[in-house]
């Protein structure tokens, strides 16, 4: 009997040892890597027309870590130049791949994201983190380090300002996206000359660079002013993506329509432009549970509900759209409304109810 006791625990033993060894971590090293020089190497001044451009491909080489069993998975990691990656920005998607081609556009969104200024440029440190393993016991190696200067762009603003007026105080106009330039805005102007100015850094001055009439009714750098006869509230359009570029000023007054308001069938029901506020507001009898929208008194624009399948020139904000969807009053019965109607804010236009 002991000699079966003896041989079973000499059994367990040899088990044991066994499932030891077999678990034993493999030894690494810190080898290194190398991320290879930049191509191409910069610096880049991004732009919203080449949002899907390629800006530059990173290549480096594999980790060595003494162990060829196991792939590591790489991550771009990119800070502030000089702060020693105190805190690194994941600029990939992790993997074992040896190369990342960025995109202006990602690259962007990015910058953004994080803090750098549009329009300024942002001088940054680039290095790969390594990293074998999958748990609290990873191994973890850094490549060298390169730098890189970007300068990366916001949704495009144009200010349009009467000459010798501050730039930073005249109306804007916004482009609909952040890869387009059809920037458009709503303003009263008064009668005078008038420039398309650009922003630095997110700054508007007078000593930004501007756009004006190269005097075939197209926008050209440092152009003539262009001429405004008579005053009024204009929509106020430029595209300086186009060849040659584009600019116009239309007269721009708003009514409302639809099953709403009283006489349906009749013609629109006109606002008035309040030069204090700088809305259009009106005070009207409205048909409860029966949609309307606003529409462009001199025109066929129309302003609706917000609708998210309208994108492009179609795009008016988070809350109106051209084109967009009825707006519906609650209720049954007809009531008195003050309507206004807010159009200062470009692409971000809004509208409010309120029962008397």
């Amino acid at each position: 009997m002991k000699n079966i006791l003896k041989i079973t625990a000499f059994a367990f033993l040899l088990i044991s040892f066994a499932s030891c060894t077999d678990t034993i971590d493999p030894k690494v090293s810190p080898n290194g890597f190398t991320l290879n020089a930049l191509n191409p190497t910069g610096p880049f001044v991004l732009s919203p027309l080449d949002g899907d451009n390629l800006l530059a491909t990173l290549t480096w080489g594999p980790a060595d870590s003494g162990v060829t069993t196991v792939s590591p998975k790489y991550t771009l990691e990119i800070a502030k130049a000089g702060t020693n990656f105190e805190k690194p920005i994941v600029a990939n998607t992790p993997s074992t791949a040896l190369t990342v081609v960025w995109q202006e556009g990602y690259i962007n969104a990015i910058l953004l994201a994080n803090g750098f200024v549009p329009d300024a440029v942002a001088d940054i440190d680039i290095r790969v983190k390594s990293v074998l393993g999958e748990n609290t016991n990873n191994f973890v190696q850094y490549s060298n380090t390169l730098n890189m200067k970007v300068t990366p762009f916001a949704q495009l603003f144009l200010a349009f300002t009467k000459v010798g007026d501050n730039p930073a105080n005249a109306p804007k106009t916004k482009s609909s996206s952040l890869y387009t330039s059809d920037c458009e805005g709503y303003a009263w102007l008064e009668v005078g000359t008038y420039r398309f100015y650009t922003s630095v850094g997110g700054v508007f001055q007078s000593s930004n660079p501007y756009y004006g009439d190269n005097g075939s009714g197209a926008l050209v750098l440092n152009g003539a002013a262009i001429n405004v006869t008579t005053a009024g509230f204009y929509l106020i359009k430029a595209d300086i993506s186009k060849s040659p570029t584009t600019y116009s000023l239309t007269v721009s007054e708003w009514g409302i329509y639809g099953l709403a308001k009283p006489n349906p069938t009749g013609v629109n029901r006109k606002m008035i432009y309040n030069t204090a506020t700088k809305k259009w507001e009106l005070t009207v009898l409205l048909n409860g549970g029966k949609p309307f929208r606003f529409r462009n008194t001199a025109s066929t624009l129309i302003l609706g509900a917000f609708d998210e399948t309208k994108v492009g020139a179609n795009y008016a904000g988070t809350v109106l759209s051209y084109n967009g969807k009825d707006i519906y009053l609650a209720g049954t019965t007809a009531s008195t409304y003050t309507v206004t109607l807010d159009l200062n804010t470009p692409r971000g236009y809004t509208y409010t109810l309120v029962k008397q």
